[in-house]
């Protein structure tokens, strides 16, 4: 088994663990994907890539990029941190939102932004933020995640 596999099914055990029913799983043409209930946090593996997502803003991971243990720990990072989402609007049209990761000692990281190429760029934007809670407490789960990560 891959490594991404492996480290996949090793945070889909302790998020079951810890959540219970509120993980959902599934697969769709090949692809496994873990969701938790009522957050926009999601992780997909394929044969290939090891995904993290949290809304429609995502990032690839892999062995064969080299980054697939970061992908790890961003994805305990949105687990165990507030994530502030910016949404920019005109009219009634969100044409670009931005997800940041907020640490403890209140700095920003930005993990992704989307955006769309028609909106009516002619109205005023409007700017809305808004912080989604912790899903975990990463004290209840620091020992598992370094288990996880070595």
């Amino acid at each position: 088994m891959k490594l991404h596999k492996t480290k996949f099914n090793e945070i889909k055990k302790l998020l079951k663990e810890k959540l219970g029913e509120e993980v959902i799983e599934y697969e769709e043409n090949g692809t496994e994907i873990i969701e938790i209930k009522n957050t926009e946090f999601w992780l997909t593996i394929d044969e290939n890539e090891f995904t993290v997502g949290y809304g429609s803003n995502h990032t690839h991971f892999s062995e064969d990029y080299g980054n697939l243990f970061e992908g790890i720990i961003q994805a305990f990072d949105l687990l165990t941190n507030k994530v502030k989402i910016t949404n920019f609007i005109k009219g009634n049209t969100i044409f670009k939102t931005i997800i940041e990761i907020e640490y403890p000692n209140s700095k920003l990281i930005n993990i992704g932004e989307t955006s769309i190429i028609f909106y009516p760029f002619w109205k005023k934007t409007k700017i809305t933020n808004s912080f989604s809670n912790p899903i975990m407490n990463k004290k209840e789960i620091e020992r598992e995640v370094n288990e996880i990560i070595n």
